[in-house]
């Protein structure tokens, strides 16, 4: 097959690669979470640091993969700490999530308030109708007119994920774990 990367078992398979975020096919970049191109450095240093350097870049590319931009950062910082030969790689790490968050550039507000989640997103006025019904659907969901959001029981947050992910795909939010990305 000409086009493999079409084809469904690398659909199934497929990584974005967590500093460029382009499309992992090959079965050692999908295995490390960064391409080829991205990971020049890392074949230098100590089989041990290394080994540490792919686990650190890999469990990142699982929070890029779930829109959790902050856990990025942080192993980001873990890599550069490992040796001075890792700190381009982890500046290539940082560049896709570190605008987001120094520029807040986020819609999407969540608080925590006891067993409760206070939502603050955009109102969608060409979809009204279905998201007011949206936010209604989701049990023990009640508008604080007060702080003008939608408060929801903590026990909701798979519906709470499932109203972002319907009306907001690919849009950056902010929670009480940091800055996330709905996808």
């Amino acid at each position: 097959m000409a086009d493999y990367v079409k084809a469904p078992a690398c659909q199934m398979l497929q990584v974005h690669c967590v500093c460029c975020g382009r499309l992992l096919l090959d079965a050692d970049s999908v295995a490390q979470g960064i391409g080829p191109e991205c990971r020049g450095g890392l074949e230098l240093l100590e089989p041990d640091i290394r080994t540490i350097a792919n686990e650190h870049v890999y469990h990142a590319a699982e929070a890029a993969m779930a829109g959790k931009a902050q856990e990025v950062l942080e192993y980001a910082d873990l890599v550069e700490k490992l040796d001075e030969n890792l700190v381009a790689l982890a500046n290539r790490m940082r560049r896709r999530f570190v605008k987001a968050r120094d520029r807040q550039e986020y819609e999407i507000t969540i608080e925590e308030d006891g067993d409760r989640l206070l939502v603050d997103t955009p109102f969608r006025r060409g979809e009204k109708e279905e998201f007011i019904q949206a936010w209604r659907d989701i049990p023990g969901r009640r508008f604080d007119s007060e702080r003008r959001m939608n408060s929801v029981p903590s026990k909701e947050r798979v519906a709470l994920w499932a109203l972002l992910r319907r009306f907001f795909p690919g849009k950056w939010g902010m929670g009480p774990k940091g800055l996330f990305r709905v996808v």
